[in-house]
């Protein structure tokens, strides 16, 4: 595999470590919602929680999703080995993420697409903060920092308090205090040369610019997305569809309903979990890169409808407004596939001591990025 795709293997065995670990310990809360502003939803397994809320309690492999107008705080809890808040801002997609190991609690957040911010100190032993994007994972142990996506796929870490350590799976670099890293499409991590006295505004201006460089290549950017999304989506859709029909699955859903987890080591477990990882492992790598395609897009409506880019002509018969209004009306469809994948893995963890049966089977897929860089 070259570099990114055993970055992105890492990130994928981590978060699914993690969702596995999580079951077999018992559920540990990540933290609680201490403010929320606008519309901030929270989605569980195959199940949305609805409207986020002022004291809600927020769980390990939550889906938080915050809309154009949208703000939710996290109270950090003595679980995650932290003290602290998490802040999601406005029209960010993340998952939360936790799991104890003999060395520590190791906490953090899997930022799909958007911008966190976080301010925190460690509690007693050996705990750590990762956060990580697809093309980089920051571990920080007591410190003030912010992360963002952009629609281009870039990445900005700032710092305002302690340091913060970036790696894109070719190199780390450190982020003191007032300074920033950004990561661009099919470049290198580079430590910017200023003093950032007012972080919230450069990350804002930095967020700008990002959507200006996507303007000034708009008819070529659309037309890759279009071209990635439609192939991804086929290929998620081909995989998912043997694990939805499977009668094993249908099983597992009866069984959960009713309360029910036959042991592990069970015979008749035994043939169930063959009879799915291999399904499920098919599943998850295509999706680890789907998802993040999908956000991405879900950003570009609020900068191209209603706009002249609605009428760029991505290829013959559709503009930009024909692919826009498409995704939407095929949204709903695709988010309840995935919450019903994320299901699956929650059901089979259950049934493998925590386990989330992650093997070998995402070399072939990451043997290779398809020339795309995330």
């Amino acid at each position: 595999m070259n570099r990114l795709a055993k970055r992105i293997a890492l990130v994928l065995a981590i978060a699914l470590f993690t969702l596995g670990a999580a079951f077999a310990q018992g559920a540990q809360p990540f933290g609680s919602i201490d403010y929320v502003e606008g519309s901030a939803s929270i989605m569980r397994g195959n199940k949305s929680l609805g409207e986020a809320n002022i004291g809600d309690e927020v769980m390990p492999d939550d889906l938080i999703k915050t809309a154009a107008d949208g703000i939710v705080i996290i109270n950090l809890d003595r679980s995650t080995g932290m003290r602290g808040t998490l802040t999601i801002r406005p029209k960010s997609v993340a998952y939360l993420r936790l799991n104890k190991e003999s060395s520590g609690v190791k906490s953090g957040i899997e930022l799909i697409s958007g911008q966190i911010a976080s301010k925190m100190t460690k509690l007693a032993g050996n705990p750590s903060f990762n956060v990580s994007t697809e093309t980089v994972a920051m571990g920080v142990r007591g410190t003030a920092f912010s992360v963002a996506t952009s629609v281009n796929g870039s990445v900005l870490i700032t710092c305002t308090e302690g340091e913060v350590s970036a790696n894109d799976g070719q190199a780390t670099v450190a982020v003191p205090a007032g300074k920033a890293v950004e990561r661009k499409p099919s470049e290198r991590l580079r430590l910017l040369a200023v003093a950032i006295s007012d972080p919230e505004q450069f990350e804002k201006r930095w967020i700008a610019d990002e959507i200006e460089a996507f303007r000034a290549d708009a008819p070529r950017a659309l037309a890759d997305f279009e071209r990635r999304y439609t192939d991804l989506k086929e290929r998620f859709i081909a995989a998912f569809d043997p694990l939805q029909k499977s009668e094993t699955l249908a099983k597992w859903i009866r069984e959960d309903s009713a309360g029910l987890v036959p042991r592990a080591n069970d015979p008749a477990t035994l043939r169930e979990k063959r009879e799915l990882i291999g399904k499920i492992q098919e599943v998850r790598k295509i999706l680890f890169i789907f998802e993040r395609i999908y956000y991405r897009i879900d950003q570009l409506e609020g900068i191209v409808l209603g706009t002249p880019l609605e009428r760029v002509e991505l290829k013959k018969g559709m503009t930009a407004g024909d692919f826009l209004r498409r995704f939407r009306a095929e949204a709903s469809a695709l988010e309840r596939r995935v919450a019903t994948f994320r299901y699956a893995e929650r059901l089979y963890a259950l049934r493998n001591e925590g386990s989330s049966g992650l093997g070998s089977g995402t070399d072939d897929f990451f043997g290779s990025n398809d020339g795309w860089d995330f």
